[in-house]
């Protein structure tokens, strides 16, 4: 099907698919990209990350050739709008590309984060209020591509059976897969830190026992185990980040039987879940 793209849609097509591509093309020549998940220092089967189960994906040649042909169609395009011929893969793989590259850009902010590098983040383009506006559009071009996606999968829906759509949908997830750790993995990462696990995991289990404490004084049901170590680790993130005040896991931790801080850890809860009240005497 027919894909129609506006000039800043384009470049912003041109640039993730640029990245991507020039990932892939280094793995070519060098068989690894500087955008690959450390497998040499982290081995997954011991400890980085420390998930059961760790799948690196499968390359499959024609999805990236689809991709590759994309990317060259793009930059070969020179006027102020193009329409171009892409199937369902070719759109999802558009999709991978435009968040990868946010990805990226981010990983850049990270390693350009302390004050002196402000001007190098000018220059690059990579300061908050170009990062902002790259968010945005991306954000725009995903939504027009995804409407595109569900043509497109209708329609190979209805040129293929059942199980050969399926079949390529597991071929594509895993090729997805491939690029995600191969030549698109753009979080920092460090040496694992035993110690620092453990006790962010016993900082994670006093925290769901002050948010029941909570919960309960506010007159609710207990949520659900998982779901509240769930929403506990999301509450840490957001206190690392800055996003809770002077609210953070230390100052929590403190005093854990003040009923403020648990309140507090409460409707953090109650405002992401519906939880039933408690029957009154």
């Amino acid at each position: 099907m027919k894909v129609r793209f506006t000039k800043a849609q384009i470049n912003i097509l041109k640039n993730a698919l640029g990245q991507i591509n020039g990932s892939y093309r280094v793995h070519v020549r060098e068989g690894r990209s500087a955008f690959s998940y450390p497998f040499r220092i982290f081995p997954p089967l011991h400890s980085y990350p420390p998930i059961r189960g760790f799948k690196d994906g499968t390359f499959n040649q024609q999805f990236m050739d689809k991709l590759l042909e994309l990317g060259k169609g793009l930059n070969a395009n020179t006027r102020n709008s193009a329409s171009v011929r892409m199937d369902t893969f070719q759109i999802r793989a558009a999709v991978f590309a435009i968040r990868a590259y946010i990805d990226f850009v981010r990983h850049l902010r990270y390693q350009l984060r302390l004050k002196k590098h402000e001007e190098d983040r000018m220059s690059l383009h990579v300061d908050d209020q170009s990062f902002a506006q790259l968010k945005a559009k991306s954000k725009r071009v995903i939504h027009s591509l995804e409407r595109h996606m569900k043509r497109a999968n209708r329609a190979l829906m209805t040129a293929v059976d059942k199980e050969h759509y399926t079949a390529q949908t597991v071929v594509w997830k895993a090729h997805l897969r491939w690029m995600q750790l191969h030549i698109s993995y753009h979080k920092p990462w460090g040496e694992p830190n035993h110690h620092l696990r453990k006790q962010r995991q016993r900082n994670i289990d006093d925290l769901v026992t002050m948010a029941k404490r909570g919960i309960r004084n506010e007159g609710y049901r207990p949520a659900d185990e998982d779901e509240l170590r769930r929403l506990m680790r999301l509450y840490a993130k957001y206190a690392r980040d800055g996003r809770q005040g002077r609210w953070t896991v230390p100052f929590l931790l403190a005093n854990r039987a003040d009923i403020s801080r648990t309140y507090h850890l409460a409707h953090f809860v109650l405002d992401r879940l519906k939880l039933k009240e408690l029957p009154k005497p």
